[in-house]
């Protein structure tokens, strides 16, 4: 293979894989800039100064389902229905380890997605943005960041020269921690215990299905698991 395909290679795995997820974090940099300079957290503020997430997660799920589309070629769909349904089965477990410290009164309620303190009760505004947060948990997100940790980051760990030669769902120690950990502390403390049960079940489940449909199905599964329960429990922390 010549030095021309090799770098075709690692641009095409890098686009797809990795692409996503920068297009994620360029939003998530936006409301953490709104946050620092033009929030106003004031009863007289309008809506999108005093809670920017409210236009810019939904302005995330459109940028990110567009470059999706546009990349969707990249990337392998391909699952037995068998590894479906392992994964959804693991989305379960995985979340229901996660959930537990909630669910028992272990963290404190408090924070989280509440679009009713910003619009008031039954409004539109309030469906819309319900739709919006559901979208990006369940199919933004799960797309997102497993392309990027167990399609790209797995890969990079065990041949960081050439990550496109190493196949999907190929496993080592340190692959395994750094992914891992990386996952893990990607989100709040208070979930580092229920991440790490979580991304080591993902974990396991790429090496046995050697694909990635299936695990972006546990995503999708635990994540709707998560926002059914944050309603239905009352829980907006989780959100």
């Amino acid at each position: 293979m010549s030095s021309l395909q090799t770098a075709r290679g690692e641009a095409a795995l890098f686009r797809a894989c990795a692409g996503p997820f920068l297009v994620f974090l360029a939003f998530s940099l936006l409301l953490f800039v709104a946050d620092g300079s033009w929030q106003w957290n004031h009863p007289s503020a309008p809506w999108y100064q005093r809670a920017p997430e409210m236009f810019i997660y939904p302005l995330q799920v459109v940028g990110c389902a567009v470059y999706i589309w546009y990349i969707r070629k990249g990337i392998s769909w391909r699952a037995s229905l068998k590894s479906c349904l392992l994964g959804a089965l693991a989305g379960v477990v995985g979340i229901s380890a996660w959930l537990i410290p909630y669910v028992a009164g272990w963290i404190p309620n408090e924070g989280g997605f509440e679009p009713e303190l910003i619009f008031g009760e039954n409004t539109v505004a309030i469906v819309v943005e319900y739709v919006f947060r559901f979208a990006r948990a369940a199919l933004i997100v799960p797309i997102v960041e497993e392309l990027f940790w167990r399609g790209y980051l797995m890969r990079w760990c065990i041949n960081r020269d050439f990550p496109q030669n190493v196949p999907l769902g190929q496993g080592s120690w340190v692959s395994y921690v750094v992914v891992t950990a990386a996952f893990m502390f990607a989100h709040n403390p208070v979930d580092y215990a229920g991440a790490f049960v979580y991304g080591s079940i993902a974990y396991l489940l790429v090496i046995r299905t050697k694909c990635l449909l299936p695990v972006i199905l546990m995503h999708a599964v635990a994540n709707l698991i998560m926002g059914v329960c944050a309603i239905s429990l009352d829980l907006p922390q989780l959100w």
